[in-house]
């Protein structure tokens, strides 16, 4: 045999060794196959998802039961119940018989109950590809797992079951604020200026456990008052108001709340140092004349001392005596994950800066 002769049969053995590693790594991790509807290989059993309980689906790698798709079957006497499929490699192989079978997941909060009190796996035949897992009741943080086995050759493929607690309710508080309630604003907080306020987030769903959330805030507002330029003489010390428009309390709100952000389930809100009575954008002093001082985009007050005036100043200014008691401002969380949301509202107020006396002496 000639030396070009051994070096093929010898790299052809090789070629044949390496194909018949690929082959049985191959069989090892195809012979039982599962799929998923849904790229990211997770099934969400909720019909705001696009769930629907009518269709089999693809085994998939993991599936998330939520609370409220267990709290509306629940309400009816049922459990959710979920078809799924598994798939047998290669597809023509004689024997496409399995076994499905449920177990506990690492250290499970529940592992001293049974598992097939809060999830079940029934086979719609004996060593159907076809099975049905059904959710009983809810398990919390905990992870459930679900085999399927091939009965020939013994493969097996998982399925991670998780359930998610999805909020169906949420209450913004604050334990050292009392809210106060007038026939105008409501119910509402009643803020200082230049402070820091933390309110507590409770989620809560009927099983009193909420596993995912994602909390957002938004800021806003209701009503409507007069803003206007307003002019003071240096000399007279009069006031004459110009420009005056309304503008909505959802378009200020940041003037007043500074900040509002959220960090686990606190919310802290930042007040600004002026309250709206009192707010004006920006001052002018006259450098050039020294004829007086302009304040822009001021809140047009009722002057009882007749010291101020302008077209429809009057007008304006008592339609702000009137509407200033019903303006208020709104901070709304919602729950992204489950939807709800809250919304309270705040006014701001003038704190208290200090405290003096009076150096004159008395004596009794």
């Amino acid at each position: 045999m000639t030396i070009e002769k051994r070096k093929a049969i010898k790299l052809t053995a090789i070629v044949l060794a390496v194909l018949t590693i690929f082959a049985a790594i191959f069989a090892a991790i195809y012979f039982v196959r599962q799929d998923s509807p849904a790229a990211d290989n997770t099934l969400n059993v909720e019909t705001e998802n696009g769930f629907d309980n009518t269709k089999t689906y693809a085994m998939p790698e993991t599936m998330a039961f939520t609370a409220k798709s267990l709290a509306a079957a629940q309400s009816n006497g049922q459990t959710v119940d979920v078809k799924i499929k598994a798939s047998v490699s290669p597809w023509d192989a004689a024997n496409q018989a399995v076994d499905y079978s449920i177990a506990w997941g690492v250290a499970p909060t529940h592992g001293k109950e049974a598992v097939t009190d809060y999830v079940t796996v029934t086979q719609d035949a004996d060593g159907s590809l076809t099975a049905t897992i059904s959710c009983k009741k809810a398990f919390d943080s905990d992870k459930i797992i679900v085999t399927v086995t091939t009965r020939d050759g013994g493969y097996t493929a998982k399925c991670t079951v998780s359930f998610v607690g999805v909020a169906n309710s949420i209450v913004i508080n604050n334990s050292t604020l009392n809210p106060i309630s007038d026939s105008k604003r409501g119910v509402y907080y009643q803020l200082g200026t230049n402070k820091t306020y933390n309110f507590d987030i409770a989620l809560d769903n009927i099983f009193g456990k909420v596993g995912s959330q994602n909390l957002t805030v938004t800021l806003g507002g209701s009503g409507e008052l007069y803003f206007g330029d307003e002019f003071v003489s240096g000399d007279s010390g009069m006031g004459s108001f110009s420009n005056m428009a309304k503008r909505k309390m959802s378009d200020m709100v940041n003037k007043f709340i500074t900040s509002a952000t959220i960090s686990g389930n606190t919310l802290t809100l930042k007040t600004g140092s002026t309250v709206i009575e009192n707010y004006y954008d920006e001052m002018v002093n006259d450098t050039e004349y020294y004829t007086g001082t302009t304040y822009k985009g001021r809140y047009v007050f009722y002057d009882e001392y007749d010291l101020t005036g302008g077209k429809d100043y009057d007008t304006n200014s008592e339609a702000n005596v009137s509407a200033l008691p019903s303006c208020y401002f709104t901070v709304t969380v919602k729950d992204t994950v489950s939807g709800v949301s809250e919304t309270i509202k705040v006014w701001l107020v003038t704190s208290v800066k200090g405290v003096s006396l009076d150096k004159t002496n008395v004596s009794i």
